[in-house]
This record gives structure tokens, C-alpha cells and sequence, in this order.
């Protein structure tokens, strides 16, 4: 048994919460196709040179068993993409997932519009080699 601490956004409330659960490191093959899914902004947001701030994206779905990795290439001239999220719960990869906004960090002065392209997700279909336990919530934890 390995008891983790899983902190997320509430999405209702918008507070951290925070449950101990009880999961295991698992196996996955990566399959030699993939596909590109675009990151393309839902709102505007100012930047100062070398700032980090949330950027709202549009609701982009990843298939079930599949994991992403964010392509490494500039897609917007302004800055790049640092990290990739959805707010709310954690998603399992065995179920149907998406993300909703991306951490932009802008390298110079400028702004990101709404309906730019800001990046490129890349998405590999997975093989679990062996089927992990799913993680069972043990309690919750006060803040």
C-alpha cells in the first residue's frame, strides 16, 4: 500500500482539497502513433516580460488510455506553454479526460488572445501491461 496525498482545486468552491488514498506505481507501452491536439486560448490575458499566469484554453478532450506530453516547440510568439491542466478532481487515465487551461510563460511584454494558438499537445494511445489497483480514497484531510 502506498498512501498518497492528492491536492486539487474544488471546482464549486474554488478552495484546496485535499484526500489520502491509497494506489500503486503501474506499468503502460507506449504505441508508436500519436496525435497532435491544439491549445488555442479562450481569453485574453496582458503579460509583463517573464511573467507566469493561467491561461484559459478551449476544452480539449484526451481519449481514454493516453497520455500527453506538451511539444517542446514555441507556438506562440510571445512565450510557451509551462504546464497543462484541468481544474477540478484528478482524472484517471483509464476514462475519457480534458484540460482547460495551460501555465503561459510570456518572454517578453505582450498580450495572448483569445483564439490564438499558444501550443500543441502531443497524445500517445497507452497499453497497461498490467491493470493498476484504482486508487481508493482513504479520508479527507483538513487544511
Amino acid at each position: 500500500m502506498v498512501e498518497v496525498r492528492i491536492v486539487f482545486k474544488d471546482r464549486e468552491t474554488g478552495k484546496l482539497r485535499t484526500e489520502i488514498v491509497d494506489t500503486e506505481d503501474y506499468e503502460f507501452t507506449i504505441a508508436t502513433r500519436g496525435s497532435w491536439k491544439m491549445l488555442i486560448a479562450d481569453e485574453d490575458v496582458e503579460f509583463e516580460a517573464g511573467e507566469i499566469k493561467p491561461v484559459k484554453i478551449r476544452r480539449t478532450v484526451l481519449p481514454k488510455e493516453s497520455i500527453m506530453l506538451r511539444c517542446p516547440v514555441t507556438r506562440h510568439g510571445l512565450g510557451y506553454i509551462a504546464a497543462i491542466g484541468k481544474s477540478g478532481e484528478p482524472q484517471p487515465v483509464e476514462v475519457e479526460r480534458e484540460v482547460n487551461y495551460v501555465i503561459f510563460k510570456a518572454l517578453e511584454k505582450g498580450k495572448v488572445r483569445k483564439g490564438d494558438l499558444i501550443g500543441v499537445l502531443n497524445v500517445f494511445p497507452v497499453m497497461m501491461v498490467r491493470r493498476a489497483k484504482k486508487p481508493r480514497k482513504i479520508r479527507d484531510e483538513e487544511e
